[in-house]
């Protein structure tokens, strides 16, 4: 019978903002990679908190496939823009937040306000 050797846990490497890390874990038994690292993908998602973009609605837009009048991004690049936002919520409900710029200028995620 053959003996089932202990896996090691190694580090490879971590981002500068902590938001990243690479680890190896060996010697697995074929297949068994991917059963743990779906199980660890999926315990993560659950219990890590989080908040996002789920919605976004702009006066006069009909579909993300529009332009805005003076907006040098499309509505779909804007779109793309919001969802890399990262944020804060310190609440289990939903928040209402909007963008209410006048003239040229660049928006940034400091114009965002909140209710």
């Amino acid at each position: 019978m053959d003996q089932i050797e202990k896996p090691k846990i190694e580090r490879v490497e971590i981002g500068e903002n902590n938001r990243y890390g690479k680890f190896v874990i060996n010697p697995l038994e074929r297949g068994f990679g991917q059963t743990l690292g779906n199980s660890l993908r999926r315990v993560l998602l659950n219990s890590l908190p989080g908040a996002a973009v789920t919605s976004v609605r702009i006066d006069g837009i009909q579909h993300e496939f529009s332009t805005i009048p003076g907006v040098k991004e499309d509505v779909m690049e804007i779109i793309l823009n919001l969802k890399l936002l990262s944020v804060k919520l310190f609440t289990d409900q939903p928040k209402l937040v909007n963008i209410d710029v006048n003239g040229e200028c660049e928006v940034t995620a400091a114009d965002i306000q909140g209710d």
